[in-house]
């Protein structure tokens, strides 16, 4: 039924970009046209020529064979890359286990500081119910 319908559409590029659609799915080669006959239909309006906006299909691509110089330099620069790589991860590593020692040393200190800030208070309010304790005796 849609082949019956394609074949009463005169303009041929039209045509094309329908089939196009109901093969892909999508309606993008008909927006396509549809742009390209607004575009066209205003330059004519404006008195101007028509351009081509036919699209160059992509070029395939030519197989170069390398010299025997050129893939050792590819080589080299991949096991360059390659090292640097290692390097680099392994930098990383060493730099991540720095961090989690000194993470824990930092918690290990801060736990420290907390437990001598509680004795201190703990001192701290012996020291003043021996004060309180010395000036109800001085008092009575």
């Amino acid at each position: 039924m849609a082949e019956d319908l394609l074949s009463t559409i005169k303009d041929e590029k039209l045509r094309n970009a329908s089939l196009e659609a109901t093969k892909s799915g999508c309606i993008l080669p008909i927006l396509k046209e549809e742009l390209k006959s607004k575009i066209q239909l205003k330059r004519f309006i404006q008195g101007q020529d028509e351009i081509d906006l036919t699209v160059p299909s992509p070029t395939k691509k030519v197989h170069v064979e390398f010299t025997e110089e050129e893939l050792e330099r590819k080589e080299k620069r991949k096991d360059q890359n390659r090292k640097a790589a290692m390097k680099f991860r392994l930098k990383e590593k060493e730099d991540k286990v720095r961090l989690e020692q000194t993470l824990k040393e930092l918690k290990r200190r801060n736990e420290e500081l907390r437990s001598n800030v509680r004795q201190m208070e703990e001192d701290k309010a012996k020291i003043l119910q021996l004060i309180n304790d010395k000036s109800k005796r001085y008092m009575t």
